[in-house]
């Protein structure tokens, strides 16, 4: 489960939203449950935002979202330029590389992905080592 949340801030108020939430952050990775913390900007725009918590389970996002700790959340999407993105996803399956090597139908007889442009096995095949 993710919480995703992207936030404007106002004018010259970019350095204390980024400060408050690497404090919810550093709160959030301490609490139970709690898988990671990504905190990160827009390219090109320095006044946007986006911060992702991974909880294990909805029970535990559940959790959090009751807690004080999403208080301070909600408190600093009031404070935004602009009404915040905010969306609580659930993941119901993940897919490595070999999923965009079975859809380009490029797998090698191992299952693995030997054939994908600068994957380390192509690489070796390229220069004449199978592997």
């Amino acid at each position: 489960m993710e919480l995703y949340l992207v936030l404007r801030a106002p004018p010259r108020r970019s350095r204390v939203m980024v400060r408050a939430l690497q404090s919810l952050a550093k709160s959030a990775r301490a609490e139970s449950g709690c898988t990671g913390v990504r905190l990160f900007g827009a390219i090109g725009d320095p006044r946007c935002v986006c911060y992702v918590e991974t909880w294990e389970s909805e029970a535990v996002m559940r959790r959090m979202i009751a807690s004080e700790h999403f208080s301070q959340l909600a408190a600093l999407m009031e404070l935004a330029a602009e009404p915040p993105e905010c969306q609580f996803r659930v993941i119901a399956e993940i897919r490595g590389l070999e999923y965009a090597a079975q859809v380009r139908n490029c797998s090698d007889d191992r299952g693995g992905v030997a054939a994908l442009p600068g994957h380390a096995a192509s690489a070796r095949e390229e220069e004449g080592d199978p592997g």
